[in-house]
């Protein structure tokens, strides 16, 4: 399968988005062939793959994680997150936002971690200084200025 570069990082052409398997768009697979499929696309070529902590609210990640993990080091693994105002302290939040990411998809590490829906009354400046702190609190190798958290 032919790839495309997303700044540093390499993914296959054609990446998978798991949505589907969790909510969205009517009668979801059963967890058995949801898995195989999402194996059966990677055996395809697919080495991305998308999700979202909102997606069954968080069972997505959950399924995604158990299906990626015999393979998790030949796939790139994306997904997304919400932030607000009203949950409090934005680096705490973001930081639990990240551990509960990473605690379901069974991963040390998210390879694209990105807003779900921008929310306005937070500056994209202000948020991405709390991934930067993040990312040089936990001391991980980067892909590039905010990838591969934790």
């Amino acid at each position: 399968m032919k790839t495309r570069k997303l700044r540093d990082l390499e993914v296959s052409a054609v990446g998978m988005g798991c949505m589907g398997f969790s909510h969205g768009y009517g009668p979801l697979p059963d967890k058995a062939e949801a898995i195989r499929l999402i194996r059966q696309a990677h055996e395809l070529g697919c080495t991305f793959y998308d999700t979202a902590q909102s997606y069954g609210i968080g069972a997505n990640e959950e399924l995604v994680g158990e299906a990626l993990q015999p393979i998790r080091s030949e796939i790139i693994l994306a997904t997304k997150f919400r932030a607000s105002r009203e949950k409090g302290e934005l680096m705490q939040q973001t930081r639990n936002l990240v551990e509960i990411s990473l605690k379901r998809l069974s991963t040390d590490h998210i390879d694209l971690f990105y807003q779900h829906r921008v929310n306005p009354e937070i500056p994209v400046e202000e948020f991405a200084a709390c991934i930067g702190r993040l990312i040089l609190k936990k001391g991980k190798s980067l892909h590039g200025d905010c990838h591969n958290l934790m």
